[in-house]
């Protein structure tokens, strides 16, 4: 009995196998042919294809871009493959099949006219989560639908143009920069400003780090930038990451959440204006109910966050991401265009002249947005070096991209279901059948024709657009208003060309080393 009992569990458990084996042959042979189809319909044909040394997981591509981001050749490297391989060539990450393209029509579909064929992906995910957990950056479908919607209205115009604002910054910033013709990294002071605007803008007090630059919160910020530079490591590495130990990373992670968690506990704990006055009245006012109290009437951005929701780790991810876009993108941005400016003395003459037209007063939101100069000369600082140089989508179904295949890469190219399309903005900005054979060279003149297209994506493009661009433009455009009131000249004071130091954005590693001459 007990021999019959065996038997048929046998029986059973290969019964069971089989039909497995059959049901996954038949999904294996059903998409094989449906793919088949879908590629005569458009008639795909394959792009130039990345010679790997390692043909099943592309190792050897993993080493060498870690070699080359250790080197401060990441971009460079980039670069370089789109010229040897095209504008789409196809290549291997460990377990993805990867898609490279910079065809502006390319890019449109994955980021517009195919959006729901697309995804962030597990790999991001797995990446990022740790830091900044579920916020708008990793979310997909309805997540992050209702996400993007409770973000939305703090970055109308009427709230990111609170010019008052940024003058107090200005203010601390101006000061800060030596007036004798010594030496100073105004990189490092683009990330206290853009810190102390974001912080005041987001919690309704500053982190004050332009005139505190010494002070306990200095361990905070540390940590913040080291654990970006994490995450960055963590994507390069993929599922590699999973089993190396990564001890000071979430140490930085932990430090950086237990920091925002303070500030999310004081906006759930926030008093009605009610609540205030009668407190004010009865003379029970401590320091924190004092500035609450002068901060009655200012919009700030987590108390109107806190009124969608109660969750404390959805609030506190949420202002992780918008810390890291108001901080880094506008810092990265300004470093970088620093950085040009103290090599062409005749741009930082034209802005100059521009601002002259102001007499020393404080420029208006209608006189920052007529200042043409200034405009060109940002669009052009982000077209050569954007903030975020790389990223990527990965495919939810099979799916095809208009073109990059065959012998002219002008034929549509089939898209593996989980594939990583990857588009590289830094290579993109630079095709010089698109921007002229000038495309290396910085000449704002050229914006005085061009238009804005997908072959510009400084801020991406269709659905998840940056909804903080404004902000980040409006503060760059008033900052480099505000110091060319105050300072005739640039001197340089680096030999060294611009390199790449990236975390989640790109920006000068050489830092910005100049002498400013005060008007």
């Amino acid at each position: 009995m007990l021999q019959g009992f065996k038997d048929h569990f046998f029986e059973t458990i290969l019964s069971l196998l089989a039909i497995a084996i059959l049901r996954f042959t038949y999904n294996v042979v059903g998409s094989k042919i449906s793919q088949k189809r879908l590629k005569r319909q458009h008639g795909c044909q394959q792009p130039a294809r990345y010679h790997h040394k390692d043909p099943f997981l592309g190792l050897d591509d993993v080493w060498e871009t870690l070699r080359a981001a250790k080197a401060k050749e990441f971009l460079p490297r980039i670069r370089r493959q789109y010229e040897k391989y095209g504008n789409t060539f196809s290549s291997r990450f460990l377990t993805y099949p990867v898609m490279n393209t910079i065809e502006p029509e390319n890019i449109q579909t994955v980021l517009s006219t195919s959006f729901n064929d697309y995804e962030i992906g597990s790999r991001r995910r797995e990446a990022f989560s740790p830091l900044l957990g579920k916020s708008i950056i990793l979310l997909e479908g309805q997540q992050w639908e209702h996400s993007r919607a409770r973000l939305r209205p703090s970055f109308k115009r009427s709230q990111v143009a609170d010019l008052a604002r940024f003058e107090v910054h200005l203010q601390h910033l101006i000061p800060a920069i030596p007036c004798d013709g010594s030496t100073v990294d105004l990189a490092t002071l683009f990330f206290r400003l853009t810190q102390d605007v974001a912080t005041d803008f987001m919690f309704g007090e500053s982190i004050e780090s332009l005139l505190h630059p010494d002070s306990e919160l200095a361990l905070f910020l540390s940590a913040f930038q080291e654990a970006q530079i994490g995450l960055e490591e963590r994507w390069r590495l993929g599922s590699l990451a999973r089993i190396l130990p990564q001890p000071t990373f979430y140490r930085n992670v932990a430090l950086v959440h237990s920091y925002f968690e303070r500030h999310v506990e004081k906006a759930l704990e926030y008093r009605s204006p009610l609540e205030l006055k009668e407190a004010s009245e009865t003379g029970k006012i401590d320091d924190a109910l004092q500035t609450r109290l002068n901060n009655e009437g200012r919009y700030i951005f987590l108390r109107e966050l806190a009124k969608t929701t109660q969750n404390k780790l959805v609030l506190r991810d949420e202002l992780l991401s918008v810390f890291l876009a108001g901080r880094d993108t506008t810092a990265s941005l300004l470093s970088n265009l620093f950085f040009v400016f103290a090599r062409r003395s005749d741009l930082w003459l034209k802005i100059r002249e521009e601002v002259e037209s102001l007499d020393g007063a404080l420029p208006t939101l209608e006189q920052m947005s007529s200042m043409v100069n200034i405009r060109n000369i940002l669009s052009e600082s982000l077209r050569l070096e954007p903030p975020v140089p790389c990223n990527s989508r990965i495919a939810r179904k099979d799916t095809v991209l208009p073109i990059g295949g065959g012998a002219d890469g002008l034929s549509p190219v089939f898209v593996q279901k989980g594939s990583m399309v990857a588009y590289h903005v830094t290579a993109l900005h630079r095709r010089k059948d698109l921007w002229g054979e000038d495309a290396n060279e910085f000449k704002p003149e050229r914006w005085e024709k061009e238009t804005v297209s997908w072959a510009y994506l400084p801020f991406n493009g269709g659905p998840r657009v940056c909804i903080g661009q404004q902000f980040a433009l409006t503060e760059a455009t008033y900052t480099i208003i505000r110091l060319a009131q105050h300072f005739k000249a640039i001197e340089n004071r680096d030999t060294l060309p611009w390199i790449e130091s990236i975390s989640l954005t790109s920006t000068s590693g050489n830092g910005v080393k100049v002498a400013m001459t005060p008007t």
